[in-house]
């Protein structure tokens, strides 16, 4: 073989080994993309989850015709007669802090779909428990409904407007008119941070997995523009205040039913965790809805009791 033909035969192999590079990275960004996209998807859901204080971020109302989904009272059933009637106040300002930072609180929502059991995060989240704790001693939550609600993503509650803006009209929201609670507290986002975290850095197993279930080499300093791209989120059964910004925290609350439930950064701070009652939240995410995430039979809470331990 003469130098010219040798050198033409080490250049092709050269050409092949980097063409089997290219490709094996195209494979495995191709993969990651995919994946990414799934989890992305939930992420730009989770973006349109607020309290819509200030009128800020409700979807708008939808057209008369358009349809709703399936019709039925769905798992919990008919609404019940027997739910007591809001008779919730608009405050003039937050709570002092009165609850024992060194206790265990536990809240426990008596639903007509049944019991949720919630444990507070009273040590990363002390304005927020003292905020529910208060609130619940009032007798603020009695009669609130359910109005949002998003299967293998959140329930949430909390707004006595029942509409999610603090007002009986999202659509005409004045911001010079009283609106529920009446107040906001400061974001208090170190469990959110961690759990962040956390669930980022299962979602990078899951792709780790995934590339190399298609015999891929999965280099994490590489993909690394990617990897920061991927939305972390909060745990099924995270319990996380509903906002409309940074700061704009009030009465309303959601409780994560995915698994986990991705979300856009850690801005929404966790108030605690469903200890008891899973099976409760997944029947009030199985509840039929409207075009606006409303159940067509009311999901009321009756009550919320506090036990300190």
């Amino acid at each position: 073989m003469s130098k010219k033909q040798h050198g033409k035969q080490l250049e092709r192999g050269r050409d092949k080994r980097r063409d089997s590079k290219f490709d094996r990275r195209t494979t495995r960004n191709r993969v990651i993309i995919l994946v990414m996209a799934v989890l992305m998807v939930l992420s730009l859901v989770g973006a349109a989850l607020t309290s819509a204080i200030g009128g800020a971020g409700d979807p708008p109302p939808p057209p008369e015709d358009e349809p709703v989904a399936d019709a039925g009272p769905g798992p919990c059933g008919d609404a019940p007669d027997d739910v007591p009637e809001v008779d919730s106040v608009v405050y003039d300002e937050a709570f002092d802090l009165t609850i024992d930072t060194d206790a265990t609180y536990v809240a426990t929502l008596d639903t007509t779909c049944g019991d949720i059991v919630i444990e507070l995060d009273v040590d990363n989240a002390p304005i927020a428990s003292n905020n529910l704790v208060n609130l619940a001693e009032d007798g603020y939550y009695e009669g609130v409904v359910f109005h949002r609600v998003i299967p293998g993503f959140v329930i949430q509650a909390g707004d006595p407007a029942g509409t999610g803006c603090g007002q009986e009209d999202c659509a005409n929201f004045d911001p010079d008119e009283p609106s529920f609670p009446g107040y906001t507290f400061e974001d208090e986002l170190e469990t959110a941070e961690t759990l962040h975290e956390q669930v980022r850095e299962d979602n990078i197993e899951q792709l780790r997995a995934a590339v190399e279930a298609e015999g891929e080499d999965f280099d994490e300093e590489v993909d690394e523009e990617l990897l920061a791209q991927l939305p972390g989120g909060y745990p099924r059964g995270t319990v996380a205040m509903a906002n409309a910004g940074p700061d704009t925290n009030g009465s309303q609350f959601y409780v994560a039913q995915g698994d986990p439930t991705a979300l856009p950064g850690p801005q929404f701070t966790v108030l605690g965790t469903v200890i008891e009652g899973m099976d409760v939240v997944d029947a009030i995410a199985a509840s039929p809805t409207d075009a606006t995430d409303r159940p067509i039979e009311a999901v009321t809470i009756r009550g919320v009791s506090i036990d300190q331990r």
